[in-house]
């Protein structure tokens, strides 16, 4: 009976490091211009957020440990009016491997402008799919289910729809509330647009990019730095329909924010008319850091 129960008890815990939670996130909550008479409550609330996203089974997939998905959320608060209502800014990433090597690839990084919610210190974070039961831990969830989608999108063309619909429909839970409409924030740089633009069939491309990108590109430079940077090319091409329809569309301008120094660092070793026809290509669709690709030259 002894040896049965053993079994038994390593088999649930077999089971549990199988279908272990899928995201490991790294939260820090500052707040550097508020004088706070009550300091702790910034660790409180980033300890209870952290715990919240890292606890929570967010899909029916198994993981294992090492395929986790690498979160960091920065929020820097600007303002806490009635003890409890806050005003701040987001920054979120998401990284994933590359297959064959030590290095971690930035899948997803948005920085939201445009945060608020209240927080009493130790109050549980609670999350219901279907209803805004608590505004911070909607705002988590959505970009969760962001971080998620992307990072799916990654291993397989188009294969984090089911997560950007969750982040839409969030969204659509949301309406009303500060941060969440199409007019917040600076210019389209906001939630209503970046869930709006991803799930938007006009911008297919960007999203198909993601796996090119990252699947056939990055996931082969191991094996063959050249073919996987040909593929990472082509991937990059693949945009310009779309940039000549569009050329200020969000989903684009989140992919070069995101992979600029990627870039830059990947193209580096490439043959002198490689790097040439790349950089025409760079500067033409991403203006805003075309002096930042200058340093593929070096």
């Amino acid at each position: 009976m002894k040896k049965i129960g053993l079994v038994f008890s390593l088999l649930l815990l077999l089971l549990s490091n199988v279908r272990a939670q899928e995201i490991k996130a790294n939260v820090q909550v500052i707040a550097p211009s508020l004088q706070l008479t009550n300091k702790q409550i910034l660790t409180t609330l980033q300890n209870s957020i952290q715990q919240f996203i890292n606890t929570r089974k967010w899909t029916e997939d198994a993981f294992e440990a090492r395929e986790k998905i690498e979160m960091s959320l920065f929020l820097e608060v600007k303002r806490i009016s009635n003890a409890s209502d806050f005003v701040a800014t987001l920054q979120v990433q998401s990284t994933r491997p590359v297959f064959g090597s030590n290095y971690k690839t930035t899948v997803f990084s948005f920085n939201d402008e445009d945060v608020a919610f209240a927080y009493r210190e130790f109050e549980p974070l609670d999350f219901q799919e279907n209803q805004n039961v608590n505004d911070l831990t909607s705002l988590l969830a959505f970009y969760v289910y962001m971080a998620l989608g992307y990072d799916y999108d990654s291993f397989g063309e188009l294969s984090g729809s089911l997560f950007f619909q969750k982040a839409q429909n969030i969204g659509g839970l949301m309406q009303g509330k500060p941060g969440w409409n199409q007019g917040d924030g600076k210019g389209q740089r906001n939630r209503f647009n970046l869930i709006d633009g991803v799930n938007n069939n006009r911008f297919l491309a960007a999203r198909k990019l993601t796996y090119a990108y990252h699947r056939k590109g990055m996931d082969r430079m191991a094996e063959n730095t050249d073919l996987g940077r040909a593929e990472i090319t082509a991937s990059i091409k693949s945009l310009e329909e779309l940039f000549t329809l569009s050329p200020n569309n969000l989903i684009t301008r989140v992919f070069f924010s995101t992979k600029w120094p990627e870039i830059v660092e990947i193209y580096k070793q490439a043959p002198v008319i490689e790097k040439n026809s790349i950089l025409e290509l760079l500067r033409k669709m991403d203006s805003q850091n075309s002096n930042r690709y200058e340093k593929i030259k070096t």
